[in-house]
């Protein structure tokens, strides 16, 4: 297979080099770069129109309103972060970043798509859609798409969700095996009935696999005993939480023969059960986030520990070994952020863990953290950085080959990577309108110097030169449906 893709990029380079027309005025060049796809790495210059990639050659003559010397540095197809809460209300507290501050550090993090979520309340789910969608347009500085999370099974809002696969490009929906006490979580019977409309439609669904009864057994415990401290989120939500879902989820899509997405694993346990799943014929893909690749929970137990909080907490330091394995072989699929931060003060102000707002930033880290801590350390190569961020997030969601790849024909999504760029992150060396950052202590071994959506400069030399609303909405496509 990989001599196959191969011999397609030569054939891309050599049809294109040899069909060049001189004297055309390009609105783009991207020129000796060292171009990076899922396959591999070649050397090539770009040439962009239009908002499209148009040119691959060893050499394209430099007839452009833009030139961009990409000489030692490397050339990506657009990160693709599949999971994202900008302006998201958690229990009355607003995250720190809306669609715009969200996307500007997503820009500078080299993700050129995000897909967010619709959370539904009482409205129909068509008018729910329409409104976050809303939310996004004029702000977003880089494409985006919406997951939708469903909450009920009625037949009205079936319908609903076949119109909004069918219409409106949501080919993902999402549920929650937990947070029954927020009126997220599905029961056993819910999630099936979804499953098989999933299958019918050819969509996608995302799963928060952790066991709510285990858990509020575990909390109700720690609670009656004063345990209030930010390591009882931990202690509360054990590895075995997560593999027991999974599993339990893993069983009913190879039921329903619908395709699903374990978002955010945290555990070895989980991914032993991911294995299982896996080797067994289900169809289940895997993320996991850049948090839990850099951090155990041995924080909870720092004086801020509370800005740590997340879900599924942070585990040992040997699940976050297992983690690198699993992206290392390929068994974990994609890495998105579950970018849901909040200021300082809302997360140390509450006395117990159970009242801390959940979430921490990462849009901006994903690819300088796989670079350093994975590339650099010969975890992964350069191709299954692209795998990870872009070329699965693009299969996967519905994106490709518009996004993903960087191809004749596909969306001028484009990063340009400088491996010798060195920059600690800190608050003040990222670009989310978070007054903190988790990651201050680590330094990133190569960072993003450009990064271009749809043919535009969003950021340049590490400078933001975007334009709010410039985003769009990615109609995205669901698998052919399936004989039933």
């Amino acid at each position: 297979m990989w001599i196959y893709r191969w011999k397609q990029i030569g054939l891309y380079i050599f049809n294109f080099h040899h069909s060049l027309v001189f004297n055309i005025m390009f609105d783009l060049v991207i020129k000796d770069g060292n171009v990076v796809t899922a396959d591999g790495v070649f050397k090539a210059d770009i040439a962009v129109d239009d908002g499209k990639i148009v040119q691959l050659a060893r050499k394209i003559e430099e007839h452009s309103e833009k030139v961009i010397d990409a000489s030692g540095l490397l050339v990506l197809p657009g990160g693709i972060d599949g999971h994202t809460h900008f302006q998201l209300n958690y229990n009355g507290v607003m995250t720190a970043d809306d669609f715009y501050t969200g996307t500007v550090a997503a820009a500078f993090g080299g993700i050129t798509t995000v897909i967010d979520f619709v959370t539904p309340s009482s409205k129909s789910y068509i008018d729910e859609f329409l409104m976050r969608r809303g939310e996004a347009e004029g702000r977003a500085v880089v494409d985006f798409g919406l997951h939708f999370i469903v909450t009920d099974v009625s037949e009205e809002r079936l319908k609903d969700l076949e119109v909004l696969a069918r219409e409106y490009g949501v080919s993902s929906f999402k549920i929650f095996t937990a947070y029954r006490r927020r009126g997220l979580m599905l029961d056993d019977g819910s999630i099936l009935e979804l499953m098989k409309l999933c299958r019918a439609l050819g969509a996608l669904l995302l799963v928060h696999c952790e066991n709510e009864e285990m858990i509020n057994r575990l909390v109700d415990r720690y609670l009656s005993k004063g345990c209030v401290g930010p390591e009882y989120h931990a202690l509360s939500r054990p590895a075995y939480v997560e593999a027991e879902a999974v599993r339990r989820v893993g069983f009913m899509a190879g039921l329903a023969g619908c395709r699903v997405l374990v978002v955010h694993l945290s555990s070895g346990q989980g991914l032993e059960a991911v294995k299982e799943l896996k080797r067994s014929g289900v169809r289940m893909y895997v993320e996991t986030c850049p948090h839990y690749l850099v951090f155990s929970d041995e924080v909870y137990r720092r004086p801020d520990g509370a800005k740590f909080i997340m879900s599924p907490p942070l585990k040992g330091v040997e699940d976050r070994r297992m983690l690198w394995e699993g992206v290392s072989k390929g068994v974990i699929d994609v890495v998105g952020s579950d970018h849901a931060c909040f200021n300082s003060e809302q997360k140390l102000r509450p006395s117990r863990f159970t009242e801390i707002p959940g979430g921490v930033a990462g849009v901006e880290h994903i690819i300088p953290v796989l670079y350093t801590l994975g590339v650099r350390r010969g975890l992964i190569g350069l191709a299954d950085l692209v795998r990870l961020t872009s070329y699965n997030p693009a299969r996967i969601y519905g994106l490709y080959p518009s996004k993903g790849t960087l191809m004749p024909g596909s969306q001028a999504d484009i990063v340009i990577f400088n491996p010798s760029l060195r920059i600690r992150l800190t608050r003040e060396n990222l670009h989310s309108n978070l007054d903190h950052s988790i990651y201050e202590d680590i330094t990133a071994e190569g960072h993003i110097q450009h990064t271009i959506v749809r043919g535009e400069l969003v950021v340049e030399d590490r400078q933001f030169v975007g334009r709010r609303g410039h985003g769009k909405y990615i109609q995205r496509q669901t698998e052919n449906p399936p004989t039933i």
